[in-house]
């Protein structure tokens, strides 16, 4: 019984989150993080590779996709999990969803990005 009152106070909170008229949400990253065609596009506004990705304080994107950060929630492994409302390319409907940005633990001033399911969209360094 928990567990159901649980996903419904989550519900209740996302919902509110979405209907609630406030700024976007924003990562505490110190600028632009990317892909060398993410970093390019940064810079020039030139989508110059379809492997393209780019983390930006208030939004994420590749090629096709591009997700803003609704709400931020930090969470463990040095790593943030956000509320997302993402576009895609020939589509006309927004998306909800579920991203995690976790700092690489590699030394590297780089944070890999995840989508709901876990699948990691890629490794952004930052953008110079």
């Amino acid at each position: 019984m928990s567990r159901l009152r649980d996903v419904v106070l989550f519900a209740a909170a996302v919902t509110a989150a979405l209907l609630l008229p406030v700024a976007a949400a924003e990562l505490d990253i110190p600028g632009d993080y990317g892909n060398e065609a993410g970093c390019n596009y940064a810079k020039t506004g030139d989508f110059a590779g379809d492997d393209l990705l780019l983390l930006k304080r208030k939004e994420v994107m590749t090629f096709v996709t591009s997700c803003s950060f609704v709400q931020i929630f930090p969470a463990e492994a040095d790593s943030q999990v956000m509320i997302v409302t993402c576009g895609h390319e020939g589509e006309a409907e927004t998306t909800l969803g579920l991203m995690r940005v976790q700092k690489s633990q590699d030394g590297m001033d780089a944070y890999l990005i995840f989508d709901e399911t876990g699948t990691m969209w890629g490794k952004a360094g930052r953008c110079s």
